[in-house]
């Protein structure tokens, strides 16, 4: 199972009456059955390899800022750019009037940054079992700054208002949790975690970043890291396994209501009225909320704050985040953006060239949609 299915299950869904599952806790439970049948074949997980050799962990101060590091501005298609998506190897934004090309074979999936659009990209398109994740930084003016960090099935954390990615990998048997500025590629931060002994069957634990914490998703409890200090802790307000933090938000079920809590203190910000398998998908900001209806012809809408929701058609995975907050999708070679608070749905002029295999399904993905399996 997936926290994005994969763009050909897209398709195939739109076809059934389904209603979304709880995606966190399906990706948690499907990584660790996955992870108990390797051991049960003899097979193991293979630990990452760090760059570089650390003892009780440290942190580095950012460096580039004097003219050390690349010369990389924090604007991008993450400031405000539109409709962002993909389509084989092509990353378009601007709603389509602006496109470039990764070097590479494959896109994997797309990340909205301060400091422009990361692209995740491979041998293909896959996210586990594919081999190494290398990764591009996509600036505004469209030119794409190779990034150092190569991973191998670990789900990485980003926070839309930072440059920063983190991720966790094993280096002697313990997990380190590193933070690496993608704007100056350098590396800030790396920290040990102790007592983090048990994951899914990904090579490290997955990982969330808000602000100064990285959220890693462990089997027993949900761990804390204050990148900036490196102070470890648990919170109780995010069950153990897949962290989904967007905007210092996260989503729960409670019964039939799902909810969106503040990640911090653990507040309830929205409560919806779920059924039997209803679940809330937060935008990249955590200010608004998506669920599909009862009978998957529609999407209901939500403003977290003022509570307020529109509908629109279709479902969930069927539209697209821009970075500014508005639902958008492609249909046919135009993009359509519909506004979160009016519904109204607008199609752009542009035709979106027919390069990187043209708008088909199995090639396109919507910015900020991560695909983990």
């Amino acid at each position: 199972m997936t926290e994005r299915l994969s763009t050909l299950l897209h398709t195939e869904a739109e076809r059934l009456e389904v209603p979304a599952p709880p995606a966190a806790e399906v990706i948690s439970r499907g990584h660790g059955l996955r992870r108990r049948r390797r051991l049960a074949t003899g097979v193991a997980c293979v630990a990452a390899v760090a760059v570089v050799t650390v003892g009780t962990g440290y942190a580095v101060s950012r460096i580039g800022e004097d003219g050390g590091g690349r010369a990389v501005q924090p604007a991008g298609p993450s400031t405000g750019h539109g409709a962002v998506f993909t389509i084989g190897t092509t990353v378009y934004w601007d709603g389509g009037t602006e496109h470039t090309r990764i070097d590479d074979k494959a896109i994997k999936s797309t990340y909205y940054t301060s400091a422009g659009l990361l692209v995740r990209h491979g041998n293909n398109n896959a996210s586990d079992g594919g081999g190494p994740q290398r990764f591009s930084l996509v600036t505004e003016d469209g030119t794409v700054h190779p990034v150092s960090v190569v991973t191998e099935e670990v789900v990485p954390g980003v926070d839309p208002t930072q440059p920063y990615l983190a991720y966790a990998e094993v280096v002697d048997g313990q997990v380190q949790v590193v933070v690496h500025d993608v704007a100056t590629d350098e590396e800030v931060a790396r920290w040990p975690v102790a007592d983090a002994e048990s994951w899914g069957g990904w090579t490290a634990p997955p990982v969330a970043l808000n602000g100064d914490t990285v959220y890693v998703g462990t089997d027993d409890v949900m761990r804390t890291v204050d990148w900036r200090t490196g102070e470890v802790g648990t919170t109780d307000n995010l069950p153990p396994g897949y962290p989904d933090v967007k905007g210092g938000r996260a989503v729960a079920r409670s019964g039939g209501q799902a909810t969106v809590i503040d990640a911090a203190s653990g507040k309830v910000l929205l409560s919806v009225d779920a059924g039997r398998f209803g679940y809330l998908f937060l935008s990249p900001d955590g200010r608004f909320a998506t669920m599909d209806s009862a009978d998957g012809k529609s999407v209901d809408v939500y403003d977290v704050d003022a509570g307020t929701h529109i509908a629109l058609d279709g479902h969930s995975y069927g539209y697209g985040w821009s970075p500014d907050g508005d639902l958008f999708r492609v249909q046919g070679d135009h993009v359509i953006t519909c506004s979160t608070s009016t519904a109204e749905c607008t199609t752009g002029t542009t035709t979106i060239p027919q390069e990187g295999g043209g708008v088909a399904p199995k090639d396109l993905r919507y910015g900020n949609q991560t695909f983990e399996s």
